[in-house]
């Protein structure tokens, strides 16, 4: 029998309860009394419960239509019928009522039905004249599955779509609801310590008693600092039994709730330090008339934010817990050699916490991988290991085989998506109650567990590469699957079974064919296949849409594979008992070959006697492409390309380093000229004279960046003014971020002991809540720490230590760190960094800025370099090589076989776990899109163009996407261009609209391109790895960086072998070639110790040797006794005075063989020249000029400089006085 109603039922409450509250409220005024929990009639069964159907349409799956949301739906597959929904309610149960809200497409004709077994089911309910809208259902029925099953639909065009399906009754695994009674705060007076009044925000907001309004989209939001609150008057002293807080997503991290009689004295009842906001639903056993939510750390940049602030009476017979109140964290200060950092301070921005999670998985815990949202999220987002997607949702564990992915309608994104294909669930486990927690996880697996309690009941391991999930469960009788999309089950011996309800099949293993929706919005299906492996013994039934396991001989063990086809499935069952236990990633840099090697480890537990212990591992297309590992026919489609099995627990990458260096040597083309460096030098130092801090750590590294190449450039160029400005400002910086002072807002680092990681107080990408953008922020402060530390040894001494812990956090090659993980940000299996903390997106973890990635290594490279830290180097060489390669193949698919064909752009703007998008976070212009790998410029960025041609296509690609040639970020698309075609940028090189404080770098870079030619890969430096080598009109080029105090040794090597040898100097940026043997150093002068330095910078090469002593003087006056050769004597007392005239004079000086020439020093008597040039000259003839100023100064002048010759010739052009020119000597250094 039932009836149904359009209305919903309203209870009253009993009179005798009534009358007894009104006496007692009338004699005691000033108290309301708790109330009385009655055992409802009946309740609410389905919310949140395991839902599943017939089919689903696009995204609007089972589980929506059992969320509590009215913004969300099931609906089915378009144009046929039947179609079914029904939802578990976890045990039998009594159910009374049922409420269907449908949407547009209801059913005409359908049935309620209630099942104990999902086989057998019994109409409670039917009709054929549905008319829509919310049918309210007076049912009497009983079972643990309810379903509505659609036979004929309202439009024929579509399928069924129900908003919410609600089952009421008694019984299930259901908790009977807490009647708790009306929100007592609704409608009552608040106080807050402020409200936002920001200009964006439209009128009312924000307002204070919007959180007390009872409309849940409508919110209060406080100013965006941490010590804000709340409070509500009841209007009289209440029992208080539960506070509900509703956050936006500006959270209280940290925060308490506390209640008061006279809104002065308040008593904390409640400490939150670890809040991820949400909805927090907080039961407590409290008096007091007030309730305050007192903030005391957020949770974001903003302020407290909260939809609604609701309080409840409590209710007699629940109940009364009393919370311990932890004590505040205190913030200490950490001192590391001359630095220091901020530490345990719960007011800084911290991460969210990592709550699901065993008490074996401790700090540091990795981060910025592919399943860190198992931490955060009680179930998860997609785990994407390719080839396979997985994700926990109400129902179980749910596969799918995405395949290579589908582009959307405008072509601006490919997505390997859809709903899953399988579900696997443990029956023991009460889906209200069930969320994951780690319980371990290596190199490139992760180990969860599923269950309602502390015990594990669903056990699944998760391998990035691999074509199985690994389950195990504590009871054998529990295990599931559901799909309502099987074709066909099938035996080893390719034989169709479970064809009907109620069959069974006894075996070890099963294979299914299935086929879903690719996901196309083109419409269409795939096929695909699983193979399902248990014990021996195991029996299978069909249970309508599941298939319902016995394993086999109490184990509980079981393993499921996506496979390319159903005939594979024996194959599969061979491998499919070899369970992974551990993985691991190790490597190995070769010095003499230049060579990384990587190697890939997964060790097994054979769970079948007789089995093989060898796993099955999908490479990905960055590591088949380099592998000798022999490999299957086994092949995959994925969204990064082809994926090849390869049958066994190891494989080996090999790669090739061919070297980098943090800058160029001086260009030597034709159309550089030195007087315009000068000028955009000065444009540098302009945009840096009041434009210096920046409290966003990222941004700041982009002002670092600029200076510290600024340094190099000048350096070469004899420029010390310059240098030694930039290097006092590059210091000012990194003194101050390296250093914490207590109470100081900004420009400091904090370290969280919760992750293991140490950040920024201010970041606009998350880098502090959401562990974002690390290796690239942290990528320009060491590369910058290192040119520094490389003029100014003492900030090495003082510093470096701090600058350690810059690398320990994003590129830490240890495995045993007690302060970091290993590899934060990097991927080893993937083969390139993530961007993201948590991976917490659909589609994975995201990386967008490419050649920041890549920088991270280069800064991390530069520092090993300077400190000899051999674990650094050799992290910094594996990753950058290796990612490296990555960035050829997934963000420029430089081989043209990992994208689909309909995607026409040369480059991607995002690379996701499971898709890849032309766009970035900030913009979708062309420039942005492309420029944002493109960046920061430095001689890294020659790596892309080590094949020209391809480097070509980037830029040619950029241009075709744009609509022609760039318009804007010039300074970065330049450089890319002339790695091709540099004499093609030179000539419509055009500094006035580009960024000034880049304009240098930019034609440091393109005129170096032009001097050198192109990247080569046929020779290559060994030995010693900072050296890149070059190729034009056949000839080639390296150029050698020797940071250290040493000379280096090294050898250039091609295919047939070795090509020549280059010993270096010290503190030496060169130039040399490749094919001869050289020895060759330069000669830097030492950073003085002007503008905050402080003379840490030594001399490089052999700069003791005086070229110019007691050498034959040749000159053009004399005011006699003060003869020429008094001036190369060696003899500060003695001196050369030329004659009194107002013409130039000059002195010549022949070194007897050319030098080339770095340094002179000019020691003035009182009569010096405020304007002279230096020349040089091989044959005494023609002359170079390598000096000129019109600002001479006197005394004690030293000199960089950069020429060959000979001799060398001083002429004075201004007197400074009535007199001559007068010198006691001419000191000049450089090399033979």
């Amino acid at each position: 029998m039932a009836s149904r109603s359009k209305r919903r039922a309203f209870a009253g409450k009993g009179l005798a309860i009534a009358l007894i509250a009104a006496l007692f409220t009338t004699l005691f005024p000033g108290f309301v009394p708790s109330k009385a929990q009655a055992e409802p009639a009946s309740y609410l069964l389905s919310s949140n419960r395991p839902a599943y159907a017939s089919s689903t349409e696009g995204n609007n799956t089972a589980n929506l239509a059992v969320d509590g949301s009215s913004g969300t739906r099931w609906s089915s597959a378009w144009g046929k019928d039947p179609q079914w929904l029904y939802v578990d309610l976890g045990d039998t149960a009594t159910i009374d009522k049922v409420r269907i809200q449908w949407e547009g497409a209801y059913a005409k004709a359908y049935q309620v039905q209630v099942s104990t077994d999902e086989v057998n089911w019994t109409d409670i309910y039917n009709t054929a004249t549905g008319n829509g809208g919310t049918d309210e259902l007076t049912v009497n029925g009983s079972g643990r599955y309810v379903r509505v099953l659609g036979t004929e639909r309202a439009l024929a065009n579509y399928g069924y779509s129900i908003i919410e399906l609600e089952v009421y009754g008694t019984g299930g695994t259901g908790v009977p609801p807490v009647t708790y009674g009306p929100d007592v705060a609704q409608g009552k007076q608040v106080t807050v310590s402020s409200y936002e009044q920001s200009d964006y925000l439209p009128p009312g907001a924000t307002l204070p008693e919007n959180a007390v309004d009872g409309n849940s989209s409508t919110r209060w939001g406080s100013n965006h600092t941490d010590d804000e609150w709340i409070y509500v008057d009841l209007g009289s002293k209440r029992n208080i039994g539960r506070v509900v807080l509703n956050w936006e997503g500006a959270a209280g991290r940290a925060f308490d709730l506390q209640i008061s009689d006279d809104a002065t004295a308040w008593t904390t009842v409640y400490r939150e330090l670890h809040g991820n906001g949400g909805k927090q639903d907080i039961s407590m056993y409290a008096s007091g008339r007030y309730v305050k939510m007192q903030g005391i750390g957020r949770a974001t940049n903003f302020g407290y934010s909260l939809f609604d602030f609701e309080v409840y009476d409590y209710v007699d017979g629940t109940p009364k817990p009393s919370y311990p109140i932890p004590e505040l964290p205190s913030p200490s200060t950490v001192q590391v050699g001359k630095g220091s950092y901020l530490t345990n301070d719960i007011r800084m921005p911290q991460p969210k916490y990592p709550s699901y999670k065993t008490d074996n998985v401790q700090a540091p815990i990795a981060s910025n991988d592919w399943w860190q949202s198992l931490l955060i999220k009680p179930l998860s987002d997609s785990i994407i290991t390719l080839p396979l997607k997985s994700k926990f949702y109400p129902q179980g564990l749910g596969l799918l085989n995405p395949g290579e992915g589908w582009i959307n309608g405008d072509g601006s994104a490919v997505n390997a998506d859809g709903n899953p294909d399988l579900y696997f669930m443990s029956t023991n486990i009460n889906a209200n109650n069930m969320e994951t927690r780690v319980s371990g996880y290596s190199d490139y697996a992760v180990d969860t567990i599923l269950s309602d309690d502390a015990s594990a009941k669903m056990k699944t391991t998760f391998v990035k590469g691999s074509p199985y999930v690994f389950m195990e469960f504590n009871n054998p009788n529990t295990a599931e699957i559901f799909s309502s999309l099987i074709t066909k089950v099938v035996n080893g011996n390719g034989e169709t079974v479970l064809q009907s309800d109620g069959d069974t099949f006894t075996g070890d293993h099963i294979g299914i064919q299935l086929e879903n929706q690719s996901g196309d919005p083109a419409g269409g299906k795939e096929e695909r296949y699983y193979g399902i492996f248990a014990p021996e013994g195991t029996v299978f039934k069909k249970a309508g849409a599941k298939i319902k396991l016995q394993l086999g001989g109490g184990k509980g063990y079981l393993s499921a594979a996506t496979m390319p086809s159903l005939t594979d499935l024996n194959q599969f069952h061979e491998h499919a008992y070899a369970f992974v236990t551990n993985t691991e990633v190790t490597y190995n840099y070769n010095e003499q070959t230049s060579t990384v090697t990587t190697n890939f480890k997964a060790e097994t537990e054979v769970k079948r006697p007789g089995f093989s212990p060898n796993t099955l591992q999908a490479l990905y297309p960055h590591q088949w492409k380099i592998t000798n590992s022999p490999l299957t026919s086994l092949t995959y489609p994925s969204i990064r390309g082809t994926l090849k099995v390869r049958e066994g627990n190891q494989f080996t990458v090999e790669d090739h380093f061919y070297g980098m260096v943090p800058q160029f040597t001086e260009p030597t083309n034709a159309e550089y000229n030195r007087e315009e460096m000068v000028a955009y030098l000065e444009m540098l130092k302009t945009e840096t004279d009041n434009n210096l801090m920046a409290a966003d750590a990222y941004w700041q590294g982009k002002k670092l960046h600029p200076l510290a190449m600024g340094v190099l450039a000048a350096n070469e160029m004899g420029e010390t003014v310059y240098r030694d400005l930039f290097l006092s400002r590059m210091k000012e910086i990194l003194v101050d971020w390296y250093t914490y002072t207590a109470g100081e807002p900004d420009y400091f680092l904090y370290y969280n002991d919760d992750w293991g990681t140490m950040y920024y107080k201010t970041s606009e990408f998350g880098a502090n809540y959401g562990i974002t953008d690390h290796h690239f922020t942290y990528g320009y402060y060491v590369f910058a720490s290192a040119v520094l530390a490389t003029f100014d040894k003492q900030f090495r001494a003082d510093y470096g230590d701090m600058v350690d812990h810059l690398i320990r956090d994003y590129g830490n090659p240890s495995k045993n760190d007690p302060l970091y993980p290993s590899f934060r940000s990097f991927d080893p299996y993937q083969g390139h960094s993530w961007a993201g903390g948590y991976a917490d997106n659909d589609s994975g973890n995201n990386q967008e800025a490419a050649g920041e990635s890549l920088f991270g290594w280069v800064g991390q490279y530069m520092w090993s370099l300077l400190t000899k830290d051999q674990d650094f180097r050799d992290a910094a060489i594996y990753g950058f090589t290796t990612e490296l390669k990555a960035i050829e193949q997934y963000w420029f698919n430089y081989d043209g076989d990992n994208w689909l064909d309909e995607w026409k752009h040369a480059s991607v703007g995002q690379v996701y776990g499971s898709s890849y998008f032309f766009g970035t976070f900030f913009s979708g212009e062309p420039v942005h899109i492309y420029g944002i790998h493109w960046l920061p410029t430095s001689e890294y960025l020659t790596s892309y163009g080590l094949d020209k041609t391809k480097a070509a296509g980037l830029y040619n690609g950029f241009v075709a996407d744009n609509g022609g040639p760039e318009r804007e970020w010039q300074h970065i698309v330049w450089p890319i261009q002339a790695l091709s075609d540099p004499s093609e940028v030179l000539a419509k090189w055009n500094a006035s609209s580009m960024q000034k404080n880049e304009v240098f770098n930019t034609y440091w870079f393109v005129n170096s391109m032009a001097t050198l030619g192109e990247r080569t890969k046929d020779i290559w430096a060994t030995g010693w790895s900072s050296a890149t080598v070059y190729k034009k009109n056949g000839t080639y080029t390296a150029q050698i960086w020797n940071p250290t105090d040493e000379s280096v040794t090294v050898t250039f090597k091609n295919a047939s072998g070795t090509t020549g040898k280059a010993v270096v100097g010290p503190k030496s940026l060169v130039r040399v070639d490749p094919t001869q043997n050289t020895q060759v150093f330069d000669s830097w002068i030492p950073w003085n110790g002007e503008n905050g330095g402080n003379e840490g910078g030594e001399d490089g090469g052999d700069t003791n040797v005086n070229f110019a002593l007691n050498k034959n003087v040749t000159v053009s006056s004399t005011e006699e006794p003060f003869v020429g050769n008094n001036a190369v004597d060696g003899n500060p007392e003695t001196r050369w005075s030329s004659g009194f005239g107002d013409t130039p004079e000059w002195i010549t000086i022949d070194l007897g063989e050319a030098k080339q020439v770095k340094r002179i020093k000019l020691n003035w008597e009182a009569a010096y020249a405020t304007a002279y040039r230096i020349d040089v000259s091989e044959d005494g003839t023609v002359w170079k000029e390598v000096y000129h100023t019109q600002e001479g100064k006197g005394d004690l002048e030293e000199l960089a400089v950069n020429g060959k010759g000979k001799y060398v010739r001083l002429t004075g052009e201004k007197r400074a006085t009535q007199y001559g020119y007068s010198l006691y000597e001419v000191e000049v250094y450089g090399r033979d």
